[in-house]
């Protein structure tokens, strides 16, 4: 890598990498379940995440997660080790049921700074997330904070990251109280706002109407308001029906996310390894330096006017440019 290269990287609020395309479960909401055929999702290699590693110092944080299971790569200690040592905060999402003893102690050691356990309902959580258990993630939460403790640390907060459907809109109220007593830092709602397939529309919630809005707005402040009270942050993310905001949620102006087969892309939402799926990819880190990625002029392009309306982009319908953070 030359000056030039190092001169020419941009500074980042992010890099979301997905570690992994491969899951040992199958959300039906996810598209790794519904474009299963036509997956070509993998492990990411050392050797391919090494491409990126001398830009990292201009990166405020590495996200190790995608549209698999991080923990099923056998290297996922390896990207956080090597992130940690460049000055990046790192952070992961997982489904936990990969997570033995042996993790917990790498997870706190490496020095990890948020974790965070993606569940879909309480009651409901195992059949909305074939192959995975609440329980097993409750007592791997369990097991992370005991560990914390007898090492006197604070990392890595611990998080939940909750898909609300309308199939488990009625446990939502259960949230503040269950959360609060397991030693949870943050509790983080979001809808189903990415429909990979037209067959689990009725799963989302996302508002058509003003009024649609008000009442899942009123629901989500009660939510938030009981958490307070136990001292359990929870927040919501929505979309406005029609509002749109002065940037996406996702953050493309400031952030990427390369997907497992190493495609730089704006977001997570448009980097799906699969065949068959409108992707929006820049290049890829296995075949050009990162910062000339990030510098070519369609990057720029995009960059300037994906807000536009441009119909020619992916993110002209997407909920995520109308996410209300409540």
């Amino acid at each position: 890598m030359g000056f030039i290269e190092k001169f020419l990287m941009p500074y980042l609020d992010w890099i979301q990498i997905e570690v992994s395309g491969l899951c040992n479960a199958s959300c039906f909401y996810c598209p790794h379940t519904t474009h299963k055929k036509a997956w070509k999702g993998k492990n990411l290699s050392f050797f391919e995440f090494s491409s990126i590693i001398p830009y990292l110092k201009k990166v405020k944080l590495i996200y190790l997660q995608g549209w698999g299971e991080p923990f099923c790569n056998q290297d996922f200690f390896k990207f956080v080790d090597v992130a940690k040592k460049s000055g990046c905060k790192v952070g992961t999402t997982t489904n936990g049921m990969l997570i033995e003893q042996s993790h917990i102690e790498k997870i706190i050691d490496t020095q990890m700074d948020i974790i965070a356990f993606s569940l879909t309902g309480i009651k409901r959580n195992d059949i909305l997330r074939a192959g995975t258990k609440i329980d097993k993630v409750f007592k791997v939460i369990e097991k992370l904070n005991e560990a914390k403790r007898k090492k006197g640390v604070f990392n890595p907060k611990i998080h939940i990251a909750y898909m609300l459907l309308k199939s488990n809109l009625d446990e939502l109220k259960e949230i503040p109280e269950i959360f609060s007593k397991i030693g949870i830092q943050h509790v983080i709602i979001s809808i189903l706002d990415f429909i990979p397939h037209k067959s689990i529309e009725n799963e989302s919630l996302i508002p058509k109407t003003e009024e649609e809005f008000n009442k899942l707005k009123n629901i989500a402040l009660n939510v938030i308001n009981e958490g307070k009270k136990l001292n359990l942050p929870i927040s919501f993310n929505i979309s406005h029906p029609f509002k749109k905001g002065e940037i996406c949620s996702e953050n493309p102006k400031r952030a990427i996310f390369i997907n497992s087969l190493g495609y730089v892309s704006p977001c997570v939402f448009t980097g799906i390894p699969a065949e068959g799926v409108k992707n929006l990819y820049f290049g890829n880190i296995i075949e050009k330096p990162l910062p000339l990625i990030l510098k070519n002029r369609n990057f720029k392009e995009f960059r300037k006017n994906f807000l536009s309306g441009n119909s020619s982009l992916p993110c002209i319908n997407c909920p995520k440019i109308r996410i209300v953070e409540l």
